[in-house]
């Protein structure tokens, strides 16, 4: 460890470690850090209080070891970790920094949002340098990456003797493109992903990159929203990805699982009529599961989705893969059909990405007519 530390920090400004920082005997990263920086640990009240606390509110005994944790190197910058009882660590060295960070991924994640970057933005500015490299990102959704790169690649090809990379980052359903920008071009990155979301506006989802569910959450957070589902092919899946997203509760109301054509009709008054004639998996169906979870939860939108997951089910009219998709909100209903694989678990994820992209799409078309002086129709429901 002492050599790969010594190594690193010959090649680079700033270097990143991560695990070795818990109760066990097998946990040495800060004993040897101390060996390397000459230092001591010592005590950290602070810490421990907090250490204590976090069992404390779990109703767990607080052992010896786990106070023990509050022992921090004293030439380190202590960097906050309230997700878990391994402290960060910011050692100040001759040409750089080196941090050190516990390995559990999302209390990482944290400490490098919340501590190390902010505190390296400071340092920047205050020795009077910018980032030597810069970033970009926009979403799409609707098309694939080879398509997306032929719309673009008289862009691209202009931007590369200027400095600027893309990078095309497909997951299924959707593709993230992110701009990389080095040195002066760092300066004519903003114009050039504007550039791109001109061109790409078709499948353009979010420009700043951000995840389908965040923009819709903005979005229903900022115009006073709500929202409700009626999911059954993805059996809660929707739900479940709009509440991951911390403040889901501002917006969303809840949902109905209606799996069974009885729950259809029963909890959300599709007529068993249009099952019979249309197929539970069908426009009439989703629109009208839509409309029932509007109604039901008393939301401003409503979402109902069906389909044939698969690997079994489908028909030569309607093949595995087949979803309805539906929103309604105050400006009437609009339903989407897709035709996914055969793949059930990729199936449901894509459906899921779908709606969110739909009612995305839905609430910005009500968003703009109800800010270009139509009537209050979301108020008066």
């Amino acid at each position: 460890m002492l050599e790969a530390i010594r190594q690193a920090e010959s090649r680079a400004e700033l270097v990143l470690i991560t695990g070795g920082l818990g109760p066990t005997r097998d946990d040495i990263t800060k004993h040897v850090l101390c060996d390397y920086y000459g230092t001591s640990l010592v005590r950290n009240p602070g810490v421990e209080a907090r250490i204590v606390s976090w069992f404390e509110r779990r109703g767990r005994e607080v052992l010896q070891v786990n106070r023990d944790q509050a022992l921090l190197p004293e030439a380190c910058v202590v960097l906050d970790n309230p997700l878990g009882t391994a402290s960060g660590m910011w050692f100040d060295r001759e040409g750089g920094v080196t941090v050190s960070m516990p390995g559990v991924p999302y209390e990482m994640e944290h400490i490098m949002s919340e501590g190390v970057i902010p505190r390296m933005r400071s340092v920047l500015e205050a020795n009077g340098r910018s980032p030597r490299r810069a970033h970009r990102s926009l979403l799409t959704m609707g098309t694939g990456e080879s398509q997306l790169a032929v719309r673009i690649e008289d862009l691209e090809t202009g931007w590369l003797s200027k400095g600027i990379k893309l990078a095309y980052l497909p997951s299924p359903g959707s593709v993230r493109i992110r701009l990389t920008a080095e040195g002066e071009a760092v300066g004519e990155l903003d114009a050039a992903h504007a550039q791109v979301c001109s061109r790409l506006h078709d499948y353009v989802v979010t420009k700043n990159g951000e995840t389908v569910v965040q923009a819709l959450a903005d979005l229903w957070k900022k115009e006073g929203w709500t929202l409700s589902v009626a999911e059954s092919c993805t059996g809660g899946g929707l739900g479940a990805a709009l509440v991951a997203s911390p403040g889901a509760s501002q917006y969303f109301l809840g949902g109905v699982q209606s799996y069974s054509n009885q729950a259809k009709s029963e909890l959300l008054g599709v007529p068993p009529e249009w099952i019979s004639e249309h197929g539970a998996v069908s426009e009439p169906v989703a629109r009208a599961m839509a409309e029932g979870a509007k109604s039901a939860l008393h939301a401003h939108f409503g979402v109902g989705i069906t389909g044939i997951a698969g690997p079994e089910g489908g028909s030569d009219q309607k093949p595995v893969g087949t979803v309805f998709i539906a929103c309604s909100g105050p400006n009437g209903t609009q339903c989407e059909v897709h035709h996914f694989g055969r793949d059930r678990t990729r199936n449901l994820g894509m459906t899921i990405r779908a709606a969110c992209r739909l009612i995305l799409e839905v609430g910005r078309s009500n968003s703009i007519v109800m800010n270009s002086g139509a009537k209050g129709v979301v108020d008066s429901l």
